[in-house]
């Protein structure tokens, strides 16, 4: 073999194994956002000063609190999907999974409460990221004709 090949594979296998690192950190992290944020909201363990919200955003955010059932909700399946990101068992399910509720926390600051648009960034890039490593899972979803 060249040197030239050597360092060809040497490169792929370096590009892969960062590749995978990169998927691991990502998907831990966004598991632990959404496990940490999603029992605090239950359980009040981290006691955070709330950022300044505008008048849209508290509106908003009152209508999906005064439902009654919304947070409630969104929170059981955060933690169900940040606790399986965590232990990696269907991983591509619960990335799509949380696929509207990262969009919507990205949104809502980006539009509502432009205080927090460092958080919505991160989870919407850790989310993006996630999609694209996972892609080949996704395949099948997106044929004009089903395979059965």
């Amino acid at each position: 073999m060249s040197i030239k090949l050597l360092n060809l594979v040497f490169n792929l296998i370096l590009n892969l194994l960062i590749m995978k690192i990169a998927v691991l950190i990502a998907r831990l992290l966004l598991g632990l956002i959404f496990v940490v944020f999603g029992l605090n909201f239950f359980f009040q363990f981290l006691h955070m000063a709330q950022p300044p919200m505008t008048d849209k955003a508290q509106a908003f955010s009152g209508g999906l609190f005064g439902s009654g059932y919304f947070f409630q909700y969104m929170k059981v399946i955060e933690i169900t999907s940040g606790f399986f990101l965590l232990i990696n068992r269907f991983t591509a399910l619960f990335v799509l999974v949380l696929l509207p509720i990262s969009l919507n926390i990205f949104l809502f600051h980006a539009i509502l409460a432009p205080a927090g648009v460092p958080v919505g960034s991160a989870v919407i890039i850790l989310q993006v990221f996630l999609l694209f490593a996972y892609r080949k899972y996704y395949t099948s979803i997106f044929t004009a004709t089903p395979v059965v």
